[in-house]
């Protein structure tokens, strides 16, 4: 896992723009079609899609089977528990959503930091045993985005941004808009300002600008504003798309 890490770690870093598949569903199939179409990293979505813990292995399995994509999985709520048992399932990132404070980003980072690095993580190699290869991992671990996506979050992002084991954050569109008093996918001044403000809190601190995106068209407009960790298709959204448009052509 480290390597893999690392590698990614480097490359984001370097400025490289990653492109991503969003998996709300639990098909291994579908993995493993989004893994091998080249997308740059594969995010498991324990919060809002149909994930839970117990398929993670059997993903993450799925999606190193079929390329070096980055597996992510986005925890469901920013609880000590379950962030920790996310790692100990080999997962190369981790995405915890609605980040409010610096508190909360604090957390974050002491549930994935082992206390050889200052945090309080419990040593559970559950992934590791399982390949009956167990190492010493306590100066490892997986890349940390916390979600901009609230009120009190874009209040706080550049002290956040500012927390000491933070990879990178991750805007949630649909819910920023709501915190603006905007709607999701309606154009908004206030939307676009926080936009701005948050990829200029990364960018200033030295973190990957990320943000979900529910098409590759909005994500290249992403990428032309200055993010590079970008959410360009979800499962369940492309694979409704593609079926429509081959029924539409058959029976046009």
């Amino acid at each position: 896992m480290t390597a893999a890490i690392e590698n990614h770690r480097a490359r984001l870093r370097a400025g490289e723009i990653y492109n991503g598949l969003w998996m709300m569903s639990t098909s291994p199939e579908l993995a493993k079609i989004g893994a091998a179409a080249g997308f740059d990293y594969v995010c498991l979505d324990l919060q809002h899609g149909l994930v839970r813990p117990t398929d993670v292995l059997r993903m993450t399995d799925a999606l190193r089977a079929s390329g070096p994509a980055l597996v992510i999985a986005r925890v469901a709520a920013n609880r000590f528990t379950e962030i920790g048992a996310l790692a100990d399932a080999g997962v190369e990132a981790i995405i915890v959503p609605l980040v409010s404070s610096v508190a909360e980003a604090e957390a974050a980072v002491h549930a994935l930091d082992y206390p050889s690095r200052g945090g309080d993580r419990s040593w559970g190699p559950t992934a590791e045993l399982m390949l009956g290869a167990v190492q010493d991992t306590r100066d490892e671990r997986p890349l940390l985005f916390v979600m901009i996506e609230n009120a009190d979050g874009l209040a706080a992002v550049e002290d956040i941004c500012a927390v000491r084991g933070i990879d990178g954050v991750y805007v949630g569109p649909a819910d920023l808009a709501f915190a603006v008093g905007a709607l999701p996918g309606q154009p908004n001044d206030a939307h676009a300002e926080a936009l701005v403000r948050i990829r200029s809190a990364a960018d200033d601190a030295g973190l990957i600008p990320g943000i979900h995106c529910g098409d590759g068209a909005e994500a290249k407009l992403r990428k032309e504003q200055g993010f590079r960790f970008i959410t360009s298709a979800g499962d369940i959204g492309a694979a409704g798309r593609a079926l429509r448009e081959d029924l539409a052509t058959a029976r046009a």
